[in-house]
């Protein structure tokens, strides 16, 4: 009797599968293809669109509007918290500045965008993982303050390196993009800008201030006419002024837009405010600024554009946090 039972039940279960097949043949090759994507899984486009539904969503204050899992993981500016706290409550619209990152093989896509706080312009900084067509982590920094998105906007648009696919000459494979930025971070920590590759073009934008080849800034070293912010980021780097970061750790890259040539992550600083000189080649011994004289982390969301294995461009934003703070996302 069992064995009548089991032929019968395959017979069925060989009725549904050609059914199955049937049903789906019928479909032709529009729903067809629609049927495999949904399967699939999230190129570009997909992710990049889901950035646009969290954007939408958060200036509605609303998250009943995302695709999100139960358990969604959401932080800002470095706390675990509930999808729908904080900046949810208090944004008020978008800015004029914004740039998309997206990697279809980790399944993560980020931004950086300027946006109104309670009227108040504000940087932020947005990472999203989907995982079977829903958002299970969403990270954010909100850089407040109006001043860095103002500056940011002031730019009118993103340098178009930002936005450029690579050529297919100038892609670099996905771990050397994770090396050289990277290495980036080796020589902040080991005080030489001749072990990074930057292309000689390289600039860099922190907070919305362009802080390399800017002869018009001055990070307030107040050193006769001793400027970095008017070097490149190679030379930048080699005058040693960044000795009260000890440490960069951790270094969480994240994103390898392969397509745009981008790598993005969240990177933290460690100064512990015991080093009170730096010993800049060919200038001499120069005084820290106050501001580095205490014990205190930075967290920074920052992307670098490479090409040709050289980074090109960089640009994030700064959270100073008390000493050693946990990201919220463990290393």
């Amino acid at each position: 009797m069992r064995a009548r039972k089991m032929i019968i039940a395959l017979a069925g279960a060989a009725i549904c599968v050609a059914m199955a097949v049937a049903a789906f043949s019928a479909t032709g090759n529009g729903e067809g293809q629609s049927m495999r994507a949904v399967a699939g899984t999230c190129d570009y486009s997909c992710l990049t669109g889901f950035m646009d539904q969290y954007l939408s969503a958060l200036v509605a204050h609303d998250p009943g509007k995302l695709p999100a899992a139960a358990d969604v993981k959401f932080t800002e500016n470095t706390i675990p918290l509930k999808l729908g706290d904080a900046l949810w409550g208090t944004i008020s619209g978008m800015g004029t500045y914004k740039i998309y990152f997206a990697d279809p093989e980790s399944g993560q896509v980020g931004t950086e965008a300027t946006i109104r706080e309670n009227g108040t312009p504000a940087i932020l900084v947005v990472r999203l993982k989907v995982v079977n067509r829903k958002i299970t982590e969403v990270e954010t920094i909100v850089r407040r303050g109006a001043q860095p998105a103002q500056d940011l906007e002031k730019f009118g648009h993103p340098n178009p390196v930002w936005t450029t696919p690579v050529t297919a000459a100038e892609r670099t494979p996905r771990q050397d993009m994770i090396k050289d930025t990277n290495q980036y971070f080796e020589g902040i920590v080991h005080l030489s800008g001749d072990m990074v590759p930057f292309d000689p073009k390289c600039n860099r934008i922190l907070d919305g201030v362009q802080d390399t080849n800017n002869p018009g800034y001055n990070e307030g070293w107040g050193h006769g006419t001793f400027n970095p912010a008017a070097m490149s980021c190679r030379d930048n780097m080699n005058t040693k002024i960044w000795a009260y970061i000890k440490s960069v750790n951790p270094r969480r890259i994240l994103i390898v837009d392969e397509r745009m040539g981008i790598a993005f992550g969240f990177f933290m600083f460690n100064h512990p405010g015991t080093v009170k000189y730096a010993d800049v080649p060919g200038v001499g011994r120069i005084p820290m600024p106050p501001s580095a004289l205490r014990p205190f982390s930075v967290e920074v969301a920052e992307f670098f554009k490479i090409e040709n294995n050289k980074i090109r461009q960089v640009e994030g934003v700064q959270l100073a946090l008390p000493y050693k703070s946990p990201t919220g996302w463990g290393k």
